[in-house]
């Protein structure tokens, strides 16, 4: 089979998100409609179908992040307190953890942290290590995030206790291209850290478990920049919920009910 060339796999997301946008219109029209004749023993075929649509959206928003040159990447570097990034990030992603019958969990070594990076973008890529985490730990699982300072650098570990969705001492590209899915957050993921200068090593523990742990090196702000830690609004989907998309994979069809997504 002949490779896909750049530019048709180009055109390829580009329809995607042409279909995609047609199917959120329609959504967005039907749900009210839908509510309002046919009686709340729909409610959960609205939430079925909005699932699928956040799903397509992670993964057409994936698809297109990786399509970029690395000049058109939207970075946008601050100066920001990752700690309470982390923090403030972790919180919102408990309560959704606890509706996929998980605990989740946040460690850290220092209430705050400065240093300059995009903090959408890593935040982003957090979710995509929390939602891969959700799928290794299912049902009654544990997962979580630790936050440790290291000399100049600051360390990320994302574990779960799950048992396991690869064989003993896997290699990276086992842990890209799993079985179960696409491969295609974990890449984000790894293409967001070299941006910003770090690294990510994936592990499997000996008794339980796997783990990503993300290297990123701390950089003194320049002067007096306003430190920015990104809130759960983020319109890269239209104002949708990042955490919603990003973890559309692993939450459960009722987390979407439609009341709950106007909250």
């Amino acid at each position: 089979m002949e490779p896909v060339s750049e530019d048709l796999g180009l055109l390829a997301v580009e329809q995607f998100r042409e279909q995609m946008n047609n199917l959120t219109a329609a959504v967005q029209l039907l749900t009210p409609v839908v509510r309002e004749k046919a009686g709340p023993q729909y409610e959960s075929y609205l939430a079925i179908l909005h699932q699928s649509l956040y799903r397509m959206m992670r993964m057409v928003g994936n698809l297109e992040f990786l399509q970029l040159p690395e000049e058109e990447l939207p970075v946008e570097e601050g100066s920001l307190d990752l700690a309470g990034l982390c923090r403030a990030l972790c919180r919102q992603v408990e309560a959704l953890a606890a509706q996929a019958g998980l605990n989740f969990s946040y460690e850290e070594e220092t209430a705050s942290l400065i240093t300059r990076g995009d903090g959408t973008l890593l935040r982003r890529m957090l979710l995509c290590l929390f939602s891969n985490a959700f799928k290794a730990a299912g049902q009654e699982g544990n997962a979580g995030l630790r936050l440790a300072v290291r000399e100049s650098r600051a360390i990320l570990t994302v574990w779960d206790d799950g048992p396991g969705l690869l064989p003993p001492e896997p290699e990276e590209t086992s842990l890209l291209s799993r079985h179960d899915g696409l491969g295609l957050g974990l890449r984000v993921a790894r293409r967001i850290v070299a941006r910003h200068g770090g690294t990510i090593v994936f592990e499997q523990r000996e008794e339980r478990g796997c783990r990503a742990v993300v290297s990123l090196p701390l950089i003194k702000p320049e002067g007096d920049g306003l430190l920015r830690t990104p809130g759960p609004a983020w319109d890269r989907e239209g104002g949708f919920s990042d955490l919603m998309v990003e973890l559309s994979a692993v939450l459960p069809y009722q987390a979407f009910l439609p009341a709950d997504l106007e909250e």
